[in-house]
Formats: C-alpha cells, sequence, structure tokens
C-alpha cells in the first residue's frame, strides 16, 4: 500500500514537472537522463554509446543535460564519468525515477540512453576515458600488492559464472555466457612464458584457480578485487581475454583490445573493430552433429531485430528446448584466440586464407548490420579449423 501511495504521489509530481518543461521548451531544451548503474556493463556500454554519439555528431544544440544515478555497481566507473559527464548521485531521484515509471521514462525530457548493441561505430570511438595522478599512484600500490612493478605488462581475463549475479539479487538470464575458467589457463601459461602477467577478473567468483605454481598467473578476483582494481587492471591490460560479461564494455573506455572467447549469443557485443572472438558450438541433441553458421543463421542465430529469434537466442531454456545444446571452446581454442590477438598487437598478418575467411564469415552473417567494417572478427585460427561450418 505505502509503494502504491509513493507512486501515485510521485506520478502527480512528474505530471507538474513535466508541464515546466513543456513552457520551457520553445526556448531551451532541458534533459534528465538516468544512468543505468545496477550492472557494470551498462554503466560502461551505454554512457560510452552516449558519450562517443556526441563526439561523432557534437553538442546537442540549445540544450541542457543533467545525468543522475544512484548506488553504482562499480564506484571507480562511476566516478571516472562525472569528470566528463554533469551527473548527480543522488538515491531519492533515482527512486523517484522507479516510481514513475514510464509516465517519465516514455517522455523526451527523461528518456534513457538507448541500447543500441549494433552501433559498432559509436564503440569505435576510444579511449573516451583516462587516468589521473591520482589514479595512477593508486595503481602503483595495487601492483606492488600483487608482486607487480609499473614496467611489468599483463592481460586480464574471465570466466562468466552465475555467483556474481546471485550475490547481487539479480535473476541471470545468461546462463548460456557461463564457462569453466580452466579452459582458460593454457592460454594463460603461455602469456607468462612470453613474460607478462595473467590476471583473472571477475567481482565475485565460485571458485579460486587451481593451484599451478606460476607466480604470474594471479587470482586477482579472489584475493585482490577492488572496484578501483577492476578499472585500473582492465584500462591498462593489453587486452581482455574473456567471454560474454559486462567486463567485455569496460577496455574498450580506454582504446584496449577485446579477445573474446565462449561468445553467446552469435552477434558480437561491440567493442571495437581491434576485437577478436569466437563463438560457442551448438550441437543438434548431447553429443550430435554441429550446426553449420548457416544452420544457425537459419534459426534467427544473427538477427538484431526479429522479436522470435531474439527470444529464442538470448534465454538458453528456449535453446534447450529446441533439442539444441551449447558447447564451450576448449583450452586449444581459447589459447589460439589468445596467439591470434597477440599478432595483430605485434603487427602480424593472419594466414591469407584465415583473413579471406574472416571477411567472408563477416560478410556473409552480418552484411544487415550498419558500419559491419567496424565489427570484431572472428579469431583466425578458429576460422581455418572450423572452415566446414563457416563455408557449409
Amino acid at each position: 500500500m505505502l509503494r502504491l501511495g509513493l507512486r501515485i504521489a510521485c506520478k502527480f509530481v512528474a505530471l507538474g514537472l513535466m508541464a515546466v518543461l513543456w513552457l520551457v521548451e520553445p526556448f531551451w531544451r532541458l534533459r534528465f537522463t538516468h544512468l543505468w548503474c545496477a550492472r557494470f556493463g551498462p554503466l560502461a556500454y551505454s554512457t560510452h554509446l552516449w558519450v562517443a554519439k556526441r563526439r561523432l555528431e557534437g553538442p546537442e544544440r540549445r540544450t541542457t543535460r543533467l545525468f543522475f544515478g544512484a548506488q553504482p555497481a562499480n564506484c571507480q566507473l562511476f566516478a571516472m564519468w562525472k569528470r566528463v559527464l554533469p551527473i548527480v548521485e543522488s538515491r531519492a531521484l533515482s527512486a523517484f525515477y522507479h516510481y514513475c515509471g514510464t509516465t517519465l521514462s516514455s517522455r523526451r525530457f527523461f528518456a534513457p540512453i538507448p541500447d543500441e548493441f549494433d552501433n559498432h561505430r559509436a564503440i569505435h570511438v576510444q579511449p573516451v576515458l583516462s587516468f589521473n595522478a591520482e589514479d595512477e599512484a593508486r595503481g602503483a600500490g595495487l601492483l606492488a600488492e600483487m608482486g607487480m612493478s609499473p614496467a611489468d605488462w599483463w592481460i586480464c581475463f574471465q570466466a562468466r559464472d552465475p555467483l556474481y549475479h546471485e550475490t547481487r539479487g539479480f535473476g541471470d538470464s545468461g546462463a548460456h555466457r557461463n564457462c569453466r575458467v580452466e579452459n582458460y589457463l593454457a592460454a594463460a601459461a603461455w602469456v607468462t612464458a612470453r613474460g607478462g602477467w595473467a590476471l583473472r577478473m571477475g567481482a565475485a567468483v565460485e571458485r579460486p584457480l587451481p593451484a599451478n605454481g606460476d607466480p604470474h598467473v594471479i587470482d586477482y578476483a579472489a584475493r585482490h578485487r577492488s572496484d578501483f582494481g577492476d578499472i585500473y587492471l582492465l584500462g591498462k591490460c593489453r587486452f581482455l581475454l574473456a567471454c560474454g560479461t559486462g567486463t567485455e564494455s569496460v577496455p574498450p573506455l580506454f582504446g584496449i583490445p577485446v579477445a573474446k572467447a565462449n561468445m553467446m549469443p552469435l552477434r558480437p557485443t561491440p567493442v571495437g573493430a581491434n576485437g577478436l572472438y569466437i563463438p560457442k558450438l551448438i550441437r543438434e541433441g548431447e553429443g550430435g552433429p554441429v550446426l553449420s553458421f548457416s544452420r544457425c543463421q537459419a534459426l534467427g542465430g544473427y538477427s538484431y531485430t526479429d522479436p522470435a529469434a531474439l527470444k529464442l537466442w538470448q534465454y538458453p531454456g528456449n535453446l534447450e528446448r529446441q533439442g539444441l545444446h551449447l558447447q564451450e571452446n576448449g583450452e586449444d581454442d581459447i589459447l589460439d584466440l589468445c596467439r591470434d590477438m597477440f599478432d595483430r598487437l605485434d603487427g602480424i598478418a593472419p594466414d591469407p586464407e584465415a583473413a579471406r575467411l574472416q571477411a567472408h564469415y563477416k560478410a556473409r552473417f552480418f552484411s544487415h548490420v550498419p558500419d559491419m567494417a567496424l565489427m570484431p572478427d572472428i579469431g583466425g585460427r578458429f576460422a581455418l579449423k572450423y572452415r566446414h561450418l563457416i563455408e557449409g
């Protein structure tokens, strides 16, 4: 009853507020934008979209825009957004917006930032954030705590598991993006053999990394994790080797590439044209044949707009009810992806046949996507290994 009363009161206040805004509108446009703070990925991705679009299109004419939000999933990232945007941190404003519902969110004055999960052009605008002197000093302290020095280089890696959503009280609709961190360890060992460090990321993890005797593989998520460390390490690494998780949207804020294994759904989230990915494979029945990518296309796997296809591919139970089973990328495929990214960073061109298959895959399955050339590429070694699925 109390919540109902609050909703009614807030909506009456909102109607009065909008009447004032309509009166002012012919002279100056006032806009109030709620930031989606509760989840790490949207706090990074959606806000990146907004900042990038302003760089591409210029400032809004005759408009003052104020952003607001509260209780961010990552306080360091929220603080860094405050350096580039006028943001008010207010639980009261956020609660007011929530209780008003569509009375506000459906109006031009309070419309949220659109998701636009196919806007590769905007996310290709990098970097949009940077570290200041205070951040660098804190970062040096964090590196020292982990036994590293500012001269060291590292990659970050992460495998998605359900614990984060359980501890935050969210329902997890993305279990099909979960994967085993053990399959990333061969790549981590390969990095340390090259003289680097491999840092396991994650805000909450089900279990620590198995001991392997390599002091350069650090379980940051289990032993050193902080809001600041998440952003600093992801913003300074060579690249992120991850999966389908909100973390993937942080490195592009700083111009850092992403190599994404175990991607599912098959539509890559924009991370910039410097990114790479390999998808999970899909079998017909447990132990059955692997579906070709053309078969996945026929099932709507590459659609950004078809509601039925989006529903099928966005929720794991729907795939299973169709008799389709997901197969994680093995450690060899993830190692190959890691090697592909190092080749790209070192300026080493992929095998010519791999490059042809990468271009063919993109043109065949993503010709409908705006700015297709700015999408990340499928891994070259993966394309060679599974060319029968790409060309079949």
